[in-house]
């Protein structure tokens, strides 16, 4: 099983190459540095969560996407804990499964502890997120909308206007979260 940063390194050359686009172009669209582009792509460097959104929100790809290992051609198992977290102030995502490149999706579950808020996101058009309450209320914040819902409720929305979650409540909130991107 390769590192993470060799997975990161691996899918970003893999969509980059893919979409024939250059170091230059992609640096010059994302704002990345080329020599940092070409550094993760040879797996030495790290990126940050800011970085590699900001390559995902470039390439109009998923975050995870870029974090998953080569599937083979089988039935797969995946089992919690093997996937890095997606973590944050108050908050933690826990990948359920690599990026579905044929159906275009991703699934999370995830928890919000009382306070946590994710920070603003903007996704490309047409990217729709499906969030299950399964325990707990959260708080959407949706452009100049806010939405609460609560145990079995399911969000659904289009992320590509500002939006962030927040559990203003006492309590640990546990969600469920299916992201699915059109193809570009």
């Amino acid at each position: 099983m390769a590192s993470i940063n060799e997975n990161i390194g691996f899918n970003l050359k893999k969509i980059r190459k893919d979409r024939g686009l250059t170091l230059e172009s992609l640096s010059s669209q994302s704002g990345v540095s080329k020599s940092m582009i070409s550094e993760i792509e040879r797996g030495i460097r790290n990126p940050s969560i800011s970085i590699l959104w900001n390559l995902a929100n470039t390439l109009k790809t998923p975050l995870n996407f870029f974090l998953k290992d080569p599937v083979p051609d089988t039935a797969v198992i995946y089992r919690a804990g093997t996937l890095p977290d997606i973590t944050g102030p108050g908050y933690c995502y826990h990948p359920l499964m690599n990026f579905d490149d044929t159906k275009r999706i991703e699934l999370y579950s995830g928890v919000f502890y009382p306070g946590g808020c994710t920070t603003e996101q903007i996704h490309y058009t047409g990217v729709e997120e499906y969030t299950l309450i399964a325990s707990g209320n959260l708080t959407l914040h949706l452009a100049d909308s806010v939405y609460t819902v609560k145990t079995g409720e399911i969000l659904h929305f289009t992320g590509d206007k500002p939006h962030w979650y927040c559990n203003e409540g006492t309590d640990e909130t546990h969600v469920f979260v299916m992201m699915y991107y059109p193809d570009t």
